[in-house]
């Protein structure tokens, strides 16, 4: 066992998140009632019972997004004898619970998961970035800062009338999540957190990953002689969630950044702008090694690596034990 502790950060607003007005189609999550409808009959055990009392928004983070983590959770405790902790920055209980020195003080992997919409304006404080600055001037710091897609961007950039909804048609067709709206940005926190160490990383987009014919996840395009840490030795594929972003990379920061893996673009799904642009693969995870007084590392890779829902869980669990053994 290696002792190592690690820290799961949802960077959300619960109260915000579950707050928002159901008649609004856009940029908020399911309800668990509207999950269940939408892929019945596969969880139709999640009916209205003692266990899943709550059928609104609060139920799809707690019985879903938050269940979906126990199993990574349960993987960091095998390989480190340490129980992950996890903190909600706006739970159900005031006050806002901020990345500083004194929770950091614990931790050696932090990881940050941005599932916030842009919408609840959650954004890191001067003070935390102060804090994880000085958290990363450790040997043993891990930092893995984790948004999610940002679908229906280009849309809201466009002056109104048929040509946003003609892009926000677009890029539903092409990943086909009904449960997704036309518009849901998500990862405000991870992108300001990024911004504020000098790393103005982006999340852009929802693409549909490609699949092997056994529906399994496509294999990625590595890059080994990149990851010196080896910290995807033995990383084949990570998932299928059928929107992921592109983490872009600014031309300005290629020296200081590197792609250690990119995922395929469903070849088969329907037109998307930045397939039309040229792109068959996707950023799906960086790394920023140590520079200057930062000892620690600092990697960038979508939230749902976390989650055992979407397939690729075996290749998944190599990169939770690399990680748990840096």
């Amino acid at each position: 066992m290696t002792g190592r502790r690690f820290g799961l950060y949802f960077a959300w607003s619960r109260p915000r998140e579950i707050g928002a007005p159901l008649g609004a189609l856009d940029n908020r999550f399911p309800t668990l009632a509207e999950f269940r409808r939408a892929l019945w009959p596969f969880l139709d055990r999640a009916i209205e019972t003692a266990q899943y009392d709550k059928q609104d928004i609060a139920g799809f983070l707690d019985h879903v997004i938050l269940f979906d983590f126990e199993h990574f959770e349960n993987v960091i405790k095998e390989v480190t004898g340490q129980a992950v902790s996890r903190i909600q920055r706006e739970d159900d209980q005031p006050p806002v619970k901020e990345l500083d020195d004194t929770f950091l003080s614990h931790i050696d992997t932090l990881i940050v998961v941005s599932l916030d919409h842009y919408k609840t304006e959650q954004r890191a404080s001067a003070a935390e970035i102060d804090a994880v600055a000085h958290f990363l001037q450790r040997d043993n710091a891990t930092l893995v800062v984790c948004p999610h897609h940002d679908i229906g961007a280009a849309a809201s950039q466009t002056a109104g009338g048929t040509s946003a909804l003609k892009d926000r048609r677009e890029e539903f067709f092409h990943h086909l999540d009904g449960l997704v709206p036309s518009q849901q940005r998500i990862g405000g926190f991870a992108r300001s957190l990024l911004q504020g160490l000098g790393f103005p990383i982006e999340n852009r987009w929802g693409l549909n990953p490609a699949a092997d014919t056994d529906r399994t996840p496509a294999p990625l395009r590595l890059y080994p002689d990149l990851d010196t840490l080896q910290v995807l030795r033995g990383v084949k594929t990570f998932n299928l969630h059928p929107h992921l972003p592109h983490l872009h990379v600014p031309a300005s920061m290629s020296g200081s950044v590197r792609v250690l893996a990119r995922q395929q673009i469903n070849p088969a799904a329907k037109p998307h702008p930045f397939v039309r642009a040229g792109s068959q693969y996707f950023n799906a995870f960086l790394w920023i090694p140590p520079e200057g007084s930062r000892a620690g590392n600092i990697f960038v890779c979508d939230a749902t690596l976390w989650s055992a829902a979407f397939e690729g869980v075996s290749s998944l669990q190599s990169l939770w034990e690399n990680l748990a053994r840096l």
